[in-house]
């Protein structure tokens, strides 16, 4: 097997990079060469280095002539050398200079091997063959241990040695630190990896620099640096660092979390969630960028852990609860539709909000079963209104970012109604201008299927504070709900002026308007002069059961 397997990494071909200036000489390598090998060519040091900071992670070997106009051998290793993503790119040197003093010189800065010219292709292709290999085989074992970007260690290996300076040290007090770049994917997208990897190793860099008692550091995961710290009362958000900024807004941030006086009991990988745990708190917000663990949060992860342990049989038992929250239609004076809302009360934990457990599905995608298990219930109460002859009034059913991802989710919402006989125009589905800007094409094209079924689309949270033009520009939607905080606000400051632009804008763009949070008769009064359309809130009713909802049908329906 081991044969074989080895077979198989000899059958890959790598990518050299030849720096070479003479025409000839580089021909006749790509000749020699080409056959086994993807080859990259450079006529020079400096051409060399561009096709380095572009090939870096697929170039297995560097072939450097020693002397070339532009930027010599010499230079080439210097600036290699003083940038720590090559440092696994082996270098065979190619001269005809039998000067031992040019061969100290390549040595020293860091070539692996010579190669004298004219070539010999038996003992050229021998010399390369066995470079790439003791490169490939020391690699292999340096990943075990150490990140090949940071040259912190890697994951594994920093919980060992975390794991044992604990153990061995137990009358010592440690604290933990790991930091996290905000946003890291957008900037890579931004950026490209590049630029990104360049500035992961100044963060590894700048923090260790930093922090003073530093033990241990580890890379645990793509921009997540873990630091071990002697413990000694840091003030945390003047050790800290920040990019620099340079006088000018920084495109980029870096949150910590911090776990102090750590537990030497826990496991490696528990300490570790300690210190990643606060990063929730500071993620987007401008002025904090340091947060630390505390029993609050320690007993919040015991609930989130108790959470995902009863989600599936809290399920399986019906212990999630569809609850109804009328909309009042201003222009019938009746109620005109209802909003279903997820309520969730356990047998030992008790009422669980869902601002707690909603989230967390969405993490685990465990939101998606819920939502199915929503609309089911929807169905099957809109079917018994239908059964006792009761109004027959839309129903608007939140959809998650993960829902999206179900094969053919128009497909399947249109067999669960049409199972129940339930008219599709009585089911709307309501989305965020927030979940829309995660995966715009696939959504617009599951939502246009719905519209072409009879669905209705709601736009949920309109002014929330990320709200664009976007989603109305690209998306067949029905209803515009204005979020709670533009009737506080109006509310607060009396002036309906925002309020009134967007329900001016939803009837140009023929869109009914839903405004949220409504809570007085002077807020309806104002909303009838505006001429909104619906309105939901405290002021008609809160979320009740559903039994209870279809008593408020039989008075207000």
């Amino acid at each position: 097997m081991a044969d074989l397997k080895e077979t198989a990494m000899d059958q890959r071909k790598r990518t050299v990079l030849i720096v070479e200036d003479n025409d000839m000489n580089r021909e006749i390598l790509y000749e020699i060469l080409a056959d086994d090998y993807h080859v990259l060519q450079a006529e020079n040091g400096l051409e060399g280095l561009k096709q380095l900071e572009e090939h870096y992670g697929e170039i297995s070997l560097v072939l450097l002539d020693v002397y070339m106009p532009e930027l010599d051998g010499f230079g080439f290793l210097e600036r290699k050398q003083g940038d720590s993503r090559y440092d696994t790119i082996p270098v065979i040197m190619m001269t005809a200079s039998n000067e031992i003093d040019d061969e100290i010189r390549c040595l020293e800065l860091g070539a692996n091997d010579f190669v004298t010219k004219p070539y010999n292709v038996r003992v050229l292709k021998n010399r390369m063959r066995s470079v790439i290999r003791l490169r490939e085989n020391s690699a292999m074992l340096g990943k075990l241990e150490l990140d090949s970007l940071t040259g912190l260690y890697s994951k594994e290996f920093f919980y060992i040695y975390l794991r044992d300076r604990l153990r061995d040290e137990p009358e010592k007090s440690y604290d933990l630190v790991c930091s996290d770049v905000e946003n890291f994917r957008a900037l890579n997208d931004r950026w490209g990896q590049a630029k990104c990897d360049r500035f992961l190793q100044e963060v590894a860099e700048r923090v260790q620099k930093k922090l003073d008692g530093l033990v241990l550091a580890g890379r645990i995961s793509a921009d997540v640096f873990a630091f071990l710290v002697e413990h000694r009362g840091l003030d945390w958000n003047a050790v800290l660092p920040q990019p620099e900024r340079e006088g000018q807004p920084a495109l980029y941030t870096v949150k910590y979390g911090v776990y102090e006086d750590v537990d030497h009991s826990l496991p490696a990988s528990a300490i570790c969630d300690r210190a990643t745990l606060p990063l929730g708190q500071v993620k987007r917000k401008f002025h904090k960028d340091v947060a630390l663990y505390d029993e609050e949060m320690r007993k919040m992860q015991l609930l989130e852990h108790d959470i995902i342990d009863n989600m599936e049989s809290s399920l399986k038992n019906r212990e999630f609860q569809i609850y109804y929250q009328p909309k009042h239609d201003l222009r019938t004076d009746r109620t005109g539709g209802a909003e279903a809302l997820v309520r969730w009360t356990h047998p030992q934990l008790g009422f669980i909000r869902p601002d707690l457990f909603i989230p967390l599905f969405e993490r685990n995608g465990f939101v998606t079963q819920l939502d199915f298990y929503i609309w089911e219930e929807v169905c099957q109460e809109l079917k018994r209104l239908r059964e006792l002859g009761m109004p027959q009034i839309p129903v608007s059913i939140n959809v998650s970012r993960m829902d999206f991802e179900v094969p053919d989710l128009a497909g399947q919402i249109r067999g669960l109604a049409d199972r129940y006989g339930i008219p599709h125009g009585l089911l709307h589905i309501e989305l965020t201008e927030s979940m829309y800007s995660d995966n715009p094409e696939q959504i617009a094209m599951t939502l246009e299927a719905l519209h072409e079924d009879g669905f209705i689309i709601e736009l949920d949270d309109f002014g929330a504070g990320y709200s664009s033009l976007t989603s109305l520009n690209t998306l067949r939607l029905d209803v515009m709900k204005l979020d709670m905080s533009m009737i506080r606000h109006a509310t607060a400051t009396k002036d309906y002026s925002i309020l009134r632009f967007a329900a001016l804008l939803a009837d140009g763009m023929r869109m009914k308007t839903v405004v949220e949070g409504v809570e007085t008769e002077e807020q309806v009064a104002a909303l009838k002069v505006l001429g909104c359309d619906y309105i939901q809130g405290y002021y008609y009713s809160r979320p009740i059961p559903a039994r209870d909802f279809e008593e408020y049908l039989v008075q207000h329906g």
